[in-house]
This record gives structure tokens, C-alpha cells and sequence, in this order.
């Protein structure tokens, strides 16, 4: 173990910044040393505007100051900070930047949208140890953009960042509460537009599987009653091996999505397995998920555990430069 460093990735995302230590360089797995989320809403107010509001940048500096802390309480070798849909689009996204790094040391790496894509896929990747004998294609649903990767066991075949997030079309449509079928049919034809490319790589290639990493998958499978929680002893000290994906069942799949289109947050925020701070949100993941799944080519869905944050784990594990090549 005189191998191991301890390393920590922070994900800053448009509705929520993500903490992960680590002690990587066991060929038995990572060692999980600490976690932490916390509801920034960066994108609250502004993401349509390409701006961060005051209140969401102050909200966004009082998190990485907790979480500069967290760094140094649990005697991190190497921080790595990486910022997406919110800040790279964002015309004070550099302010954001400089006033973390005189508050915190941090240094953001502000990655684009094909970077995210392929970061949230190496991720990915370690939740199937057997490979894949399919078609797939991954779906990240963030606040500011969405990504979707279609690969197979040969490896990533297309890849691509479209701004439709949820905390952008929660700005943009301005919908009532429920959005209902209207505030759905509503939503197709910007869905069919700006994810045109999307539509013809699927048309393409064809996948069977839709992988949906973390996020709202997370709650999907916890409505559902289908995400695997693993019991750890507090502080162990011992390497995990990496988990699988949770199958989610396509046949449970519309009546969820009519809870969570047709009742309003009231209602939704009492429901079993919603997480509070996605009450909000959730109708337009549904009608993101529901978008996709309407390709009729994708016969079953899974939830992935791991994103962005494990993609860059293992770049750093590997020795590996932080962004992957593009192309």
C-alpha cells in the first residue's frame, strides 16, 4: 500500500458541485476516504442568460471553500477541479474561476463539452468489468447539458454536448408545474432540433442499451427500488473493486414517467426514492429520457454509478495526461 496517493476531484456542475476522495494505486481498487454534494444551483437564474447570478456565485465559493477544507483535514496529495456547462458558458464564468483561486488555490479546469463527454465515459467504462457485447449509448443529464456517447467494445463511436440540460430548459420553456403532456409535446420539437445530430447517430449505429450515468439515473433507479447501496464500515481502510451497473426497467418505466410529468413538486417531493434537491428538475429529465427512449431501437436501460469525476480518477490512477484525446 506504500504506493497509494490520495486524491480529490471536484466536479463543479450546474445544479451541484461533487466532492470525491480517494486513495488510488492499489491494483486491488480504490480506497474511499470521503464524499461529499452539495446543492450549489449554480446555473439557478442565469444559465439561459450565459451568466452566473451573484447570489449562485457566492453559493458556489462558500461550497469549495467547505470543500478546501475537507482537502485538508483529510491530508489530500493532489486536488483536481473541473468546471462544465455552467461556467465554460457563462460571460463571468472567468470571474467564478479567479475568485476560487484567491479564496481556495484551487485551479478550475473549465473542460469543454467533448472533453466532458469522453471524461464521463472512461467513468463509465468501469462499471462494466466484462465489457459490453452491444451497441450502447451513454446519457449524462446535467443542469446546463446533456452528453451522449454511443460505444461499444471497440470503443467510443460518436460523442457529443448538446445545452439542453435541465436547469436550462427549466429556464427557457418556462413551463407550469406540472408540466403535463402539453409542457411535453412542447418540449419535443426543440429536443427534435437541437438533437438532430443525436438522432442521426443513433439512426446510424444503432445501440440496444441506454446507459444513463449517475444523476438523475440515480434517482430514477431509487423510484424504481432498483439501485444497488453498498454497506461500507465507517472509515475502512481496505480497496473496493468498482461497481456494476443497476438494471432499470423499461416496463416500469412509463408510469414513472407519468408521476413525474403529471403530478406537481408537492406531490413529487413526497414520492419514494425522489431526492429533494431534484424535485424541481426531475419532469425534465423524464422528458429528456423519454425523448430518447422513443428511438426504437434501445430495448433495455441500466444505471451507471460512476460520471465525470471517476473518468478523471482513472486518467490520474493511469498516469494518464487529465483530458482525454479528442476525435
Amino acid at each position: 500500500m506504500n504506493n497509494l496517493r490520495r486524491v480529490a476531484v471536484i466536479d463543479c456542475g450546474t445544479n451541484t458541485f461533487n466532492l470525491r476522495i480517494v486513495d488510488v494505486g492499489s491494483s486491488a481498487g480504490w480506497i474511499p476516504v470521503f464524499k461529499q454534494r452539495v446543492p450549489v444551483k449554480l446555473g439557478q437564474g442565469g444559465v439561459a442568460k450565459g451568466i452566473i447570478t451573484a447570489d449562485r456565485m457566492a453559493r458556489g465559493l462558500d461550497a469549495l471553500a467547505a470543500m478546501k477544507e475537507a482537502t485538508r483535514n483529510y491530508a489530500v496529495d493532489e486536488v483536481y477541479v473541473m468546471a462544465t456547462s455552467a461556467i465554460r458558458g457563462a460571460k463571468n464564468g472567468h470571474e467564478f474561476v479567479t475568485k476560487t483561486k484567491a479564496l481556495t488555490g484551487f485551479d478550475i479546469q473549465v473542460i469543454s463539452g467533448q472533453h466532458e463527454a469522453r471524461l464521463i465515459q472512461e467513468g463509465i467504462t468501469l462499471n462494466f468489468p466484462d465489457g459490453v457485447d452491444e451497441m450502447c449509448l451513454t446519457m449524462d443529464i446535467g443542469g446546463g447539458s446533456v452528453e451522449f456517447i454511443l460505444w461499444n467494445d471497440e470503443g467510443i463511436q460518436w460523442a457529443q454536448s448538446f445545452d439542453t440540460g435541465v436547469a436550462r430548459l427549466h429556464m427557457l420553456m418556462n413551463l407550469d408545474d406540472p408540466i403535463g403532456p402539453h409542457g411535453v409535446s412542447k418540449m419535443q420539437p426543440y429536443f427534435d432540433d437541437v438533437m438532430a445530430p443525436l438522432s442521426a447517430a443513433i439512426e446510424a449505429l444503432q445501440p440496444t442499451l441506454l446507459v444513463g450515468a449517475s444523476g438523475s439515473f440515480d434517482t430514477v433507479a431509487d423510484m424504481m427500488g432498483t439501485r444497488t447501496r453498498r454497506s461500507r464500515p465507517d472509515h475502512a481502510q481496505t480497496p473496493e473493486a468498482h461497481p456494476v451497473t443497476d438494471p432499470t426497467s423499461l416496463e416500469a418505466w412509463p408510469d414513472l414517467f407519468a408521476r413525474l410529468t403529471t403530478q406537481n413538486a408537492h406531490s413529487r417531493a413526497a414520492m419514494p426514492g425522489m431526492d429533494p434537491a431534484r424535485v424541481d428538475l426531475m419532469p425534465y429529465s423524464a422528458a429528456l429520457i423519454g425523448w430518447v427512449l422513443h428511438h426504437g431501437c434501445l430495448r433495455e436501460m441500466c444505471r451507471a454509478p460512476y460520471a465525470l469525476r471517476e473518468g478523471v480518477l482513472s486518467r490520474i490512477e493511469r498516469g494518464l495526461p487529465l483530458l482525454p484525446p479528442l476525435g
